[in-house]
């Protein structure tokens, strides 16, 4: 046997999680409180009252608590999984480099658009543990895409280049031997 035939003994692929808020409606009323309660403690302070548990400040703190419980109800856990090799090759190969844009010139592929299409993949959604994810379909990307915002969405193309091109990257130019 040879020593590449030794790699793949104990093979697993690496896997990463990346977190999404994927929320409307709740981001908005949590504006909204903020900005009463900026208020409520600024009246309170040119009062000179004190807080106590009926003042609105305590009253608009209570229900800021409440709302941050619904808004975990908006996050999501993905899972992603390393591609093997040439699947992550032929997806490059489906996403040219857009022109203008310096990494993906330096890579030969879109990366953004690569990425998404290798989420779409494997991503799953870790609900209630590791043990039963749940697969994304289709209408799941589209809320994903839709409704998360640029920093979720560069989250996940982040968290694939690194499994897929930038750790083995890396760990090759630190162990390379000239």
């Amino acid at each position: 046997m040879s020593k590449i035939s030794e790699a793949r003994q104990n093979y697993k692929p690496r896997t990463t999680t990346v977190t999404v808020c994927l929320d409307t409606e709740v981001a908005e009323q949590r504006d909204v409180l903020l900005t009463k309660l900026a208020e409520a403690r600024q009246a309170q302070e040119k009062a000179g009252a004190r807080l106590t548990q009926k003042s609105p400040v305590a009253k608009l703190q209570a229900e800021l608590l409440e709302l941050e419980e619904r808004e975990r109800e908006h996050m999501h856990v993905l899972r992603f999984t390393k591609l093997d090799g040439l699947e992550w090759v032929n997806i490059t190969a489906e996403h040219p480099a857009r022109p203008g844009s310096a990494d993906d010139q330096s890579l030969g592929y879109n990366n953004h658009a690569s990425s998404i299409a290798a989420a779409k993949v494997n991503g799953v959604e870790i609900v209630d543990g590791e043990k039963n994810p749940v697969e994304l379909d289709d209408d799941d990307w589209a809320t994903i895409l839709e409704v998360g915002s640029g920093w979720d969405v560069e989250n996940i193309v982040t968290a694939v280049m690194n499994l897929n091109v930038l750790r083995s990257a890396r760990k090759v130019a630190r162990l390379k031997k000239d």
